[in-house]
């Protein structure tokens, strides 16, 4: 073989396998209210079965804890091999599917889930199981209602805070039927940093999300290795996105989507399909994506519309840069808020001045255990605090606040400038207690806000003096944006009404958007520059025809994405007011194709 034949077999083989630095792998402190799995009994040696004691252990993870549905705990892998025998998946004490299910690795080189090789229930591939499980609650504790009649299947749309991080699934040699996740997830959830193999005779899907309704949840820095199909979506909500996949060796196709919006940056794979999009109503956008892993290849952005793809004008597709690395503080050296706390006296515990003392303590790392807690004031993060962790803890303002903390401001400051911050699971839970901003950022400091929950609260106010933003897998509140640095958005879920996002000069982009309820989506203005690569619109009720989804007042917007809406008087009349140089004129929803009573739309573009 001539040696350039050679050279270009080696870089394709390399822009395929190599994924981008995975993030930090978690080692938790004895004190932060996680479940190892090896206090249940698992061995983790690959020879011992630990079925029993990785089920144990998801069990244990809490009871139906119904609208707070964050009120789970981690659920932890330290290195080794579990073997498995059959489905992982959660169910509370009364034998009901449970949302929650939240697995962590220690890495994904060193934890490895295997399927037993020719496990009972996983030979056919006309009726595929799951070596993972996700499933949804019953939120209303009725199986029946809103559609949701799917007790055997896990199935509806309050599958909130599923988790799949830092390891390795393994299907095991004759396992045909066999699904590496059987994914699914609402709101918020991720699978991050991970791996799922089959051999050559094994795996019928890598990664399914085809029950009843996947999304919004993000897949990130995933890596899928055999399989007839890599990634399979289904359904016509909520939406998926997909960042740094990798899908490697599949016998039929790569992704596979039917139907629902799937945003995607950085996918590489080498499948006989690459894409299978066939659904008319199905959305795909693809940003810097290698459909066949040659080295000649150009990564491609545009979209998928049904079967026909679309390429994006040169320049219209913005760069998704990483965010900030997480400090690799050994666990040590982290510091527990509770430290700091007096004893519990009942309810949930006031953590105010807890919070302060382990801020300003000198730590890089500060955590906060798995709990409920409280505080009465704002919460300045000193530049020395370069990571918050949260165990799924929530954080609420006490009725008996500070007066001159005002709801305008936020739970969390960041006023000085400093290094990198991330946030890191927080629950700014505020629930019938009246609106209060969240995060408040002013200070010319990077901030990272990953696995946010924001319940009853405003997301992120970005003022003009503040530095570059980074949103992954973060759901529910609003959010305003001003200043010239960048914000990247990687599955951004906003729900309720008004005005969601208001962007005053920003350039933002959002990869993955989801939306529920009658709103604007976003006010672009004073020179903005907003992308939203993929996404689903949600009105939900009745709309009011007046409100259209964009207003975009002397900016620029480029946008792609799906409505959904299952009558007619549930949907925008108007995407886009557009108001330039004091003249407005409106682009109509019809003027796109049908979707059901919704529509597809590839591309919206307003201003420069």
């Amino acid at each position: 073989m001539p040696h350039s034949s050679c050279r270009l077999i080696i870089m394709a083989l390399a822009a395929l396998t190599a994924m981008p630095m995975a993030v930090a792998a978690p080692r938790f402190p004895a004190d932060a209210g996680v479940l190892n799995v090896r206090d249940f009994g698992a061995k983790g040696n690959g020879t011992d079965d630990d079925t029993k004691a990785l089920q144990a252990a998801i069990d244990a993870a809490g009871p139906d804890t119904g609208a707070a549905f964050w009120q789970t705990r981690i659920v932890y892998l330290p290195a080794g091999t579990y073997l498995v025998s059959r489905t992982l998946q959660r169910h509370y004490g009364n034998g009901k599917f449970g949302s929650g299910m939240y697995l962590v690795g220690e890495s994904r080189d060193t934890t490895i889930l295997k399927l037993r090789d020719r496990a009972a229930g996983f030979d056919s591939r006309d009726a595929p199981r799951g070596v993972v499980m996700t499933t949804a609650k019953l939120l209303d504790g009725s199986p029946t209602s809103g559609g949701k009649d799917y007790t055997h299947k896990g199935e509806g749309n309050d599958a909130y805070d599923n988790f799949i991080e830092h390891l390795t699934i393994d299907v095991g040699n004759g396992n045909p039927g066999a699904i590496g996740i059987d994914y699914l997830a609402n709101n918020l959830g991720a699978v991050r940093d991970v791996t799922v193999r089959a051999p050559g005779d094994s795996g019928a899907v890598g990664i399914a999300m085809l029950r009843k309704w996947p999304g919004p949840a993000l897949l990130q820095q995933v890596n899928v290795q055999g399989f007839d199909t890599g990634i399979a979506v289904g359904n016509t909500e909520y939406g998926v996105t997909l960042d740094h996949i990798r899908l490697s060796g599949q016998r039929r196709a790569g992704l596979q989507n039917a139907g629902n919006a799937v945003a995607a940056a950085d996918l590489v794979t080498d499948a006989p399909t690459p894409v299978a999009n066939d659904a008319a109503g199905g959305l795909v956008v693809l940003v810097d994506a290698t459909l066949h892993a040659r080295a000649e290849d150009a990564p491609a952005s545009g979209v998928f519309h049904g079967p026909q793809w679309q390429k994006f004008p040169d320049g219209i597709v913005a760069k998704l840069p990483d965010a900030p690395a997480t400090p690799d503080d050994p666990v040590a050296a982290w510091v527990n808020v509770l430290r700091f706390a007096g004893p519990a006296s009942g309810g949930d515990r006031d953590i105010t001045q807890a919070l302060h003392k382990a801020l300003e303590s000198g730590a890089s790392t500060v955590y906060l255990p798995y709990g409920r807690y409280t505080i009465s004031d704002a919460i300045d993060i000193p530049p020395s605090v370069r990571r918050i962790v949260s165990m799924n803890a929530s954080i609420t303002v006490r009725p008996e606040r500070n007066p001159n903390f005002a709801r305008t401001s936020g739970m969390f400051r960041i006023t000085r400038p400093g290094p990198p911050l991330t946030i890191d699971g927080v629950v700014f839970d505020m629930t019938n207690l009246g609106d209060q901003l969240a995060v408040e950022q002013t200070a010319p400091r990077d901030v990272v806000l990953r696995d946010i929950v924001t319940a009853g609260t405003s997301l992120l106010d970005r003022g003009q003096d503040g530095g570059r933003t980074f949103i992954e897998d973060v759901c529910c509140g609003t959010m305003r944006v001003a200043g010239p640095a960048p914000v990247y958005a990687r599955q951004l879920d906003t729900e309720g009404g008004g005005t969601r996002i208001v962007n005053q000069g920003t350039p933002l982009t959002i990869l993955g958007l989801k939306t529920e309820g009658d709103c604007t989506v976003l006010e672009n203005r004073a020179g903005a520059d907003t992308r939203i690569l993929g996404g689903l619109l949600y009105i939900v009720h009745d709309a009011d025809a007046a409100v259209p989804a964009f207003r975009n007042s002397d900016a620029s917007l480029q946008a792609s994405f799906v409505e959904e809406a299952f009558r007619a008087e549930s949907r925008y009349t108007t995407y886009l007011e557009d108001t330039t140089g004091g003249q407005t004129h409106r682009i109509q929803s019809a003027a796109y194709p049908a979707r059901g009573y919704g529509r597809v739309v590839p591309l919206l573009k307003s201003g420069n």
